[in-house]
């Protein structure tokens, strides 16, 4: 079990670590463009790749924490708290990999079927939307219980992720640009969750230091995806608006 771990977490860090560079390419890339295309295509691989290698070595921990991480645990530690608390915090980071699989998943499925918002509603694409919103509430009553912020501020961020998703698959009539908001949505929610889990369990030698204060840094990528998304909503929303008023001027009903 331990060199299955292993394997996992080296596949992981060399994946993730490229999908952490890949992300910012479409991103500056001519929207629509060669390497928009390309490299988003890319970015959508190893993002699959991060998140199941995420939480296959996550359900590995939360099965048996002590064969995997018993490594850590000091001399006279309770074995139980610690199996405990390492539960708490591999359980996050098996959220933040749902988080990112249904986050890429969504952005490419509505740049495939645009507004035929009807080809998104079966099962198995709208269970774990479902999964993702139960989640982030299980994940925000732990938060609350053992008092963790990260908790707290991704349980929040989860069930608002997936019920706004939710709402576009279960919406017949969405505005003709509202799936490229929900694309834009679902490729940075995926960024969120890569530069959160790299942050909070990659990242936390590198934030020791800090003390309390590195608490600011794993909140600061849902805080400025969850802006960036906001602003990409604003800016591309009128347009939405404007395409369906000329829709609904230029039917035939109202034209005199």
């Amino acid at each position: 079990m331990n060199a299955l771990h292993g394997f996992l977490f080296s596949s992981h860090i060399v994946v993730g670590t490229l999908a952490l560079i890949l992300f910012w390419i479409p991103i500056v890339a001519r929207k629509g463009g060669i390497n928009h295309i390309k490299f988003g295509r890319f970015y959508g691989w190893t993002m699959y790749t991060v998140a199941a290698t995420g939480a296959l070595m996550a359900i590995l921990v939360l099965y048996d924490p002590l064969q995997i991480k018993g490594h850590l645990m000091n001399a006279g530690t309770d074995p139980e708290k610690f199996s405990a608390t390492i539960r708490i915090f591999w359980g996050f980071l098996l959220f933040l990999s749902l988080i990112t699989y249904v986050s890429v998943r969504q952005g490419f499925a509505v740049l495939l079927h645009k507004q035929n918002t009807q080809a998104l509603r079966t099962f198995w694409h709208i269970s774990p939307l479902v999964l993702t919103a139960i989640g982030g509430a299980i994940i925000l009553t732990l938060g609350i219980m053992h008092s963790r912020i990260l908790h707290i501020v991704f349980g929040l961020l989860g069930i608002s992720l997936a019920t706004g998703m939710l709402r576009y698959c279960l919406n017949k009539t969405p505005n003709p640009n509202q799936w490229l908001l929900e694309h834009f949505g679902g490729m940075i929610g995926s960024g969120i969750g890569a530069y959160t889990a790299f942050i909070a369990f990659g990242g936390r030698q590198l934030f020791a230091q800090a003390g309390s204060l590195q608490l600011i840094f794993w909140i600061a990528p849902g805080v400025i995806g969850s802006i960036a998304i906001f602003y990409l909503s604003r800016k591309y929303q009128p347009k939405a608006a404007n395409n369906a008023n000329a829709k609904l001027s230029s039917s035939p009903d109202n034209k005199t």
